[in-house]
């Protein structure tokens, strides 16, 4: 049995995180992640869906917007199911921290200081 299930990785969201809500109340954010790679002379892109929940997802949901970059650190997870007679799955990462980069300047920004209130 393994204990450590904990996973870093950093990317630039695809689109804009889509935020709901559960019938009790509990705040549900997914987004999309492409991370790339450079392996020798070969570019690769790889793409990473992540969920956040609770107040930690009302909070990132002002920054989740497309074209961000970040880091997520969570966890994985691997949802199974069966359609059409067919066995798929999809390995998730349920986000614990985002660490959001560089932010277009349409979401909230946190105001300069006033000059006046600089100790120095």
């Amino acid at each position: 049995m393994s204990f450590v299930n904990q996973v870093a990785i950093d990317g630039n969201l695809v689109r804009d995180g889509e935020i709901k809500f559960s019938d009790s109340g509990t705040a549900i954010l997914s987004f999309s992640i492409a991370h790339n790679v450079k392996i020798k002379e070969k570019e690769e892109v790889h793409y990473f869906d992540v969920t956040s929940f609770g107040k930690h997802a009302e909070y990132v949901a002002d920054f989740a917007v497309k074209g961000a970059s970040v880091t997520v650190i969570g966890r994985i997870t691997q949802q199974r199911w069966e359609k059409d007679g067919v066995k798929q799955s999809r390995v998730k990462i349920i986000g614990n921290q985002c660490v959001f980069g560089k932010v277009k300047a349409a979401t909230k920004a946190a105001s300069p200081p006033d000059d006046d209130s600089i100790p120095f």
